[in-house]
């Protein structure tokens, strides 16, 4: 088994955790240009995620826990199911989603060909693998924040209840398995502290939170948005450098 796959797979959760439409129906997520009324911080927040991911973006990512860390820099398409992730995790890593068919660059160790190449739709329902790449139904802690307020123009703070944010999550992909587990692991899932940064358009820009949990130390994130709206291009690896992933890789995930 390749030994960057487990890595990756909750690398990419951490990058896309939150990138995708929360859970109200928002008018906003069709008109990301419209100008936004003033609401209340909560509907704010989970508004202008709405407005971030109604298009392309780019996003870069930081994850912490204990003495451990990972970067990421991502650009995606949400509507075209298109992504591409580069970063540290903490070797060098690349992937890259086109439709339903994911492209996983790893150090193979057994002279394999670098690029793996995965058929989303084989993997289970609620794969972590899968899940990581299914952009539609990543709300992250955003559908399940219970209070905020603003600090500053366009700056806010409040809490997220991981619980809330699980029952909020679409059973699709996986995602509602993931914040469970992230509930199980942290001391207080319903006090997860988060500062957000929105934009004079309304997008979220900024997003960070840390969950304390029990045996982990503080997992600590922090992404970064912007490339609104700007082209992106996912292509795929040569077929030379490509290999299709062994059936072991669909049960094991």
């Amino acid at each position: 088994m390749r030994r960057l796959i487990p890595v990756l797979s909750i690398a990419l959760a951490a990058l896309v955790a939150g990138c995708g439409t929360t859970t109200s129906g928002d008018s906003a997520a069709t008109a990301p240009n419209a100008t936004p009324s003033k609401l209340d911080p909560v509907a704010t927040i989970q508004q202008a995620m709405n407005r971030s991911f109604a298009g392309t973006v780019t996003m870069d990512a930081s994850v912490k826990a204990g003495t451990k860390s990972l970067t990421l820099s991502g650009k995606m398409d949400p509507a075209a199911k298109a992504l591409q992730v580069t970063g540290e995790a903490p070797e060098p890593m690349e992937a890259r989603l086109i439709g339903d068919t994911a492209y996983i660059k790893m150090d193979s160790g057994d002279g394999g060909k670098p690029w793996q190449k995965l058929d989303l739709t084989k993997l289970k329902p609620g794969s972590s693998l899968r899940q990581s790449f299914d952009l539609k139904t990543q709300t992250g802690i955003v559908g399940g924040i219970v209070s905020a307020e603003e600090t500053g123009d366009g700056r806010y703070k409040g809490t997220a209840d991981l619980n809330k944010a699980a029952t909020a999550a679409g059973t699709d992909g996986g995602m509602r398995e993931g914040l469970e587990s992230s509930a199980k692991l942290a001391k207080d899932p319903a006090a997860i502290p988060f500062e957000a940064t929105v934009d004079a358009d309304g997008r979220l820009t900024g997003l960070s939170y840390t969950i304390a949990t029990k045996s982990l130390g503080d997992l600590v994130t922090d992404m970064k948005m912007s490339g609104f709206g700007e082209p992106v291009t996912v292509t795929a690896p040569p077929a030379k450098d490509t290999e299709a992933a062994a059936e072991e890789m669909y049960k094991y995930f």
